[in-house]
C-alpha cells in the first residue's frame, strides 16, 4: 500500500512539473533586424532579445540588463560576483529554449 501511494505521489509530482514547464514557454517575435520581442504564452511582452557579436543580449522589460547568452548557451553577466534571483534564472532558461527555435 505504501509503495502504491508513493508511486501515485511521484506521478502527480511529475505531472505538475510538466504542466508548469509547458505554461512557461516563451516565443520570440521579430522586431527589427537582429531584435526580437520575448513573449510569454499569453502574448504579453517580457523583454527584448538582440543579436550581438558574442551571442544574444537579454533585456527584461522593466528590469536590468541580464547579460549575454553566448553561442554555447552560457550566460555572461556584467560583473564577476553578481547575484541572480531565481526568477531571473528561470527567465534565462526559458529564453535559452526560445533561442534554440531561432536556429
Amino acid at each position: 500500500m505504501k509503495k502504491a501511494l508513493a508511486l501515485i505521489c511521484i506521478c502527480l509530482f511529475l505531472m505538475g512539473v510538466v504542466s508548469i514547464s509547458q505554461a512557461d514557454e516563451l516565443t520570440l517575435k521579430a522586431l527589427d533586424d537582429g531584435k526580437w520581442a520575448i513573449l510569454d504564452s499569453s502574448g504579453q511582452e517580457l523583454g527584448t532579445l538582440a543579436k550581438v557579436d558574442e551571442g544574444y543580449s537579454i533585456l527584461p522589460k522593466g528590469g536590468q540588463y541580464l547579460g549575454v547568452v553566448k553561442s554555447n548557451g552560457d550566460l555572461q553577466l556584467l560583473a564577476r560576483h553578481v547575484t541572480v534571483s531565481p526568477s531571473e534564472v528561470r527567465f534565462y532558461l526559458d529564453v535559452l529554449e526560445a533561442i534554440k527555435t531561432l536556429k
